[in-house]
């Protein structure tokens, strides 16, 4: 059970009511400080996530990129014949196909998060 003294501290903090300020008084320069630092505060993570989402979506395109590339290439290694050993030529060929699905994949993902 809270005492008496506390007790008082915590009616007048849910008690507040609106003060009238004097304008150019240093606890309304306060006032006014910690509101536009909030503001700033809000915009700035605001913008932060904005510039996350846009190199977000830099780096899933030069992912695109490489997927593409690199189904090319697999799909140049599985066709190369007798120079590649059996084995590349066949996981390449795997990968060949496996890839432009998962390149699709990928975009549609990114359509509708991005």
């Amino acid at each position: 059970m809270p005492t008496p003294a506390i007790e008082g501290i915590v009616n007048e903090a849910i008690n507040v009511v609106p003060v009238n300020l004097h304008p150019h008084s240093p606890l309304q320069n306060l006032v006014d400080a910690t509101t536009s630092a909030r503001e700033s505060r809000t915009h700035r993570v605001r913008r932060l996530q904005e510039e996350a989402k846009s190199l977000a979506r830099e780096q899933i395109a030069e992912l695109e990129v490489l997927l593409d590339a690199t189904a090319k290439m697999a799909n140049e290694i599985a066709e190369g014949g007798e120079a590649y050993p059996v084995g590349a030529r066949e996981l390449s060929r795997r990968l060949a196909d496996e890839l432009p699905r998962t390149l699709q994949t990928l975009r549609i993902v990114t359509k509708k998060s991005l």
